[in-house]
């Protein structure tokens, strides 16, 4: 009796375990697109303050501990940090900053985390049923 218990356990958790990895990886993958801009800003005053937001964005995520950590690594100091990005044009500068906005920092981890516990849930409420029955 022990051993078909033990079977029918072992069976049902393959089962689950087969089921929740074919779901996980059927969900399709996120993209992101932007559109390109047509033309850039040419007056001075919006320039300047494009400029000024675009580098306050720089310097802010220049600012995290991890760039820190990797701009350290390549022998950089922050004055030649800032010299550098004082070389830079006003559309590298927008470049960058338009980038860096469009990143997704730290990834869409809150989103695997739910499915993962997600499907924990469902393999132990299923093994919960199945020990009913």
């Amino acid at each position: 009796m022990e051993k078909k218990r033990c079977s029918f356990t072992r069976k049902t958790l393959i089962a689950s375990l087969a089921l929740a990895t074919t779901l996980a990886m059927t969900m399709p993958p996120k993209a992101w697109a932007m559109l390109a801009p047509a033309q850039t800003a040419v007056q001075t005053h919006e320039s300047n303050e494009a400029r000024a937001a675009d580098l306050k964005t720089i310097q802010t995520s220049l600012e995290s501990k991890v760039i820190r950590q990797r701009l350290a690594e390549f022998k950089l100091t922050p004055e030649q940090i800032n010299s550098r990005l004082g070389q830079l044009s006003d559309a590298q500068i927008h470049q960058t900053a338009s980038q860096i906005r469009s990143l997704n920092p730290g990834g869409d981890a809150v989103g695997f985390v739910v499915g993962v516990l997600l499907i924990v849930v469902l393999v132990a409420l299923c093994m919960y049923l199945f020990k009913r029955i």
